[in-house]
């Protein structure tokens, strides 16, 4: 439930972000390059991805113990 939270999280951040919080210009379908470029700058420097990458290696990490344990 924690890791689909921040995922909405950043999905949210990063449509923000494309769409400089313009009501007019929020469908993905009529984005420009600009746009999807904004989207993924947002991805990259959001604080919510260090936040996902931690969770997602801690999950794998005990995967990885219940298969070998």
């Amino acid at each position: 439930m924690a890791a689909d939270q921040l995922a909405t999280d950043l999905i949210i951040d990063c449509e923000r972000a494309a769409s400089r919080r313009d009501s007019r210009n929020t469908n993905p379908e009529r984005w420009n390059g600009t746009d999807w470029r904004r989207y993924l700058h947002a991805a990259f420097h959001s604080p919510v991805i260090l936040k996902l990458s931690a969770l997602y290696a801690s999950i794998g990490e005990i995967e990885t113990a219940r298969v070998h344990g």
